[in-house]
């Protein structure tokens, strides 16, 4: 047994389930099984599982979602912005994700998690392509276009190729920055 894990180490742990074993493997047992701690060391950090999962949806949406919103902002040039958001996208956990929305259908907590990450990520897409656009609902057009390509992308392939990702990603960004170098040509 180990004798100090952080809650770092349980998140990543428990997301490493999800992609290769789905929601319904994600149990306190093995959870701790994995780290080859007690189920002492998990409650005195979390409590019950209901508060596990909280503070899971909580570090996944930062570590995915904020992370990306600050990285993706930091560019001056809207075309690199851009560029560095599709880049970014190919970086989260596209099989714990899956499981993640998966799961949401059947966990109120894990559902509301899902959605404000959506909406979040839908606001960040938007306001990154919004210069590329002739007007706001054209950027929130692209912008679901591309949210609906990542959610597509993993819900149907697991686990997602990074071939297959950069190929649909990259026309994406380009039919994006084709509607930057129109609307500033």
């Amino acid at each position: 047994m180990r004798l100090l894990v952080t809650r770092e180490e349980y998140f990543d742990a428990a997301m490493e389930i999800l992609a290769t074993d789905g929601a319904g493997s994600l149990k306190i047992t093995v959870l701790c099984k994995r780290l080859k701690v007690t189920s002492g060391s998990f409650y005195g950090y979390f409590g019950s599982f209901d508060g596990f999962v909280v503070e899971l949806l909580e570090f996944w949406e930062d570590a995915q979602t904020l992370r990306i919103e600050e990285l993706s902002n930091a560019p001056d040039d809207p075309a690199e912005r851009i560029h560095t958001m599709r880049v970014l996208a190919g970086t989260v956990p596209h099989e714990a994700e899956a499981a993640i929305r998966s799961w949401a259908h059947t966990h109120p907590i894990v559902a509301v998690a899902q959605k404000r990450v959506d909406e979040r990520r839908l606001a960040a897409l938007t306001d990154i392509i919004r210069p590329a656009c002739r007007t706001q609902a054209e950027a929130h057009q692209l912008g679901m276009m591309g949210m609906t390509l990542l959610v597509g992308i993993q819900q149907w392939r697991s686990p997602v190729k990074k071939k297959e990702f950069d190929a649909l990603f990259d026309e994406y960004e380009a039919v994006v920055m084709g509607k930057y170098a129109v609307t500033h040509g």
